[in-house]
């Protein structure tokens, strides 16, 4: 028999939301009016643990939602449609590193302000460097690249989300094949160092682009979501790349993050709050809460008038809730609301 939790999946929508419960640096008050959000969260159930490991951050959990392996072929399938998915693909993410005390702290380039003429130079640069080695960079966009290689590397990586604002020992890769790419990482350091874009930018009093971040190597193929587990969705509204990449190798519909949600079979995918979490940015986490606020409303509505079976709320770390029609009228189930919660988990300045 279909559990109410296949039901869900199968006609509602999953609003995949990490950073929504911070931490962030705010008082209860300062949270925008969330009353959709409350009741997803006051009203709604957790679903029954499944016997998997738990998603530590976006990436994992999109790519245990899709069942693919690799990261790095699918983002860059998004990023490049053109690409002709062909070989093994690895993630090199443009980053700032920067001295702290005795270790380096990884800046994304959210905040860096690439351009893509800067992006194409330094890409050139490193290319000339690497010829001999059978690699070749690329940079479809220009706070995004990717490596080429001959064949897979034995190597496991973290994702650049999980490292963002750390430092990043204890995030290096690690396997067989280590030290050859630790030693690769490390001429390319110096060669961003000294090129002459980057000289430019600090001249302007821009942080240098002087290291690149590697992860999720692997090759593209089509995926196939089956239809007897709860991964039942028909379209995908978002701009993340990577989301985008992997609904487009399952079929699915690819739409932008402007578009409505309150068809079931949806998939959502909201990560502008870990923006905002990163950054330790207040009125950043605040609008990006606000927006997903407005943009459930028709969902909301949708539930209501049982056109949607569910609406789950995934924060991509073991933490759901889903919120059935039948759950709208259990109005004895009480809880924290969203600024209770915010509030409880932040360290206010």
């Amino acid at each position: 028999m279909m559990t109410e939790h296949d039901q869900g999946a199968q006609a509602g929508l999953r609003v995949l939301a990490p950073g929504l419960l911070g931490p962030v640096p705010l008082l209860p008050e300062q949270v925008p009016a969330t009353p959709v959000l409350d009741l997803l969260l006051k009203r709604g159930r957790s679903p029954h643990a499944k016997a998997q490991v738990e998603p530590t951050g976006l990436t994992q959990r999109l790519l245990q939602l899709f069942g693919a392996a690799s990261s790095a072929p699918y983002a860059r399938a998004a990023d490049a449609p053109s690409w002709d998915r062909q070989g093994v693909v690895l993630q090199a993410d443009p980053v700032h590193l920067r001295p702290d005390r005795d270790q380096l702290r990884l800046f994304d380039a959210r905040h860096l302000g690439i351009s893509q003429a800067e992006a194409d130079a330094l890409v050139q640069e490193v290319n000339a460097h690497l010829v001999d080695d059978g690699l070749r960079l690329v940079a479809p966009v220009a706070s995004r690249w990717y490596l080429e290689l001959a064949e897979s590397p034995q190597i496991e990586t973290h994702p650049l989300e999980t490292v963002i604002g750390r430092h990043i020992d204890g995030f290096l890769p690690t396997g067989p094949d280590a030290r050859r790419w630790a030693a690769l990482m490390t001429e390319l350091q110096m060669l961003l160092f000294q090129s002459p874009v980057n000289q430019a930018r600090q001249e302007r009093g821009r942080p240098a682009v002087n290291a690149l971040w590697i992860s999720g190597a692997g090759h593209w193929q089509p995926l196939a979501l089956e239809p007897n587990r709860s991964r039942c969705w028909s379209r995908l509204c978002t701009d993340h790349a990577l989301a985008r990449g992997l609904a487009a190798a399952a079929g699915l519909e690819v739409l932008s993050a402007a578009a409505p949600v309150d068809q079931p079979g949806t998939l959502m995918v909201a990560d502008e709050m870990s923006d905002g979490m990163l950054d330790a940015d207040a009125e950043l986490w605040t609008v990006a809460a606000a927006r997903l606020e407005t943009r459930l409303e028709g969902a909301f509505a949708a539930l209501r008038a049982g056109q949607l079976a569910a609406i789950e709320l995934d924060l991509c770390d073991g933490r759901r809730w889903q919120l059935t029609r039948g759950g709208l009228r259990q109005f004895w189930r009480r809880g924290p609301s969203l600024s209770q919660r915010v509030a409880s988990q932040s360290v206010v300045q």
